[in-house]
């Protein structure tokens, strides 16, 4: 993932949810909460975050350094991408190890959550080469691994 790709794609969603609230709120009575798009995460959070977990895909890092933290919380059921300062929190409780994932999903993959929607998915992205993208819903966290349906 390189800066050109990803600033034009936060960009895209800047204006597509600008179009959305307009149009929404034009037909249905309702305050929009707020919706945010970045900003980049600051070369220092990356620094500390790959300081503490080495083993973060650099993809992850790619959008934490390109487009930063997203909140959508009124499109669909809501859309998150969380901050570096979100995930190191969430994995320091794991003692910086990562997540796997056990049945029914593929099993033995390590992954990093980074992200959720507002009707309780889960996005994660495993560690290693493969950079694999997992949607998990209506799963349970126990030990460090979400298990359930996929």
């Amino acid at each position: 993932m390189d800066e050109q790709r990803l600033t034009c794609w936060a960009e895209a969603i800047e204006a597509a949810v600008e179009r959305a609230l307009r149009d929404i709120v034009s037909r249905y009575p309702f305050e929009p909460d707020e919706h945010t798009v970045g900003p980049p995460a600051s070369e220092s959070e990356l620094a500390m975050l790959r300081q503490r977990l080495p083993w973060i895909p650099d993809d992850l890092l790619a959008v934490a350094r390109w487009v930063g933290e997203v909140s959508l919380p009124d499109i669909a059921n809501g859309y998150f991408l969380f901050s570096p300062r979100y995930i190191q929190t969430v994995l320091d409780h794991n003692d910086g190890i990562p997540d796997r994932i056990g049945e029914p999903f593929d099993e033995d993959v390590d992954v990093v959550i980074f992200g959720a929607d507002g009707g309780g998915a889960r996005y994660a992205i495993a560690v290693g080469d493969t950079g694999a993208v997992y949607r998990l819903r209506e799963c349970g966290y126990k030990q460090g691994t979400y298990s359930g349906s996929a």
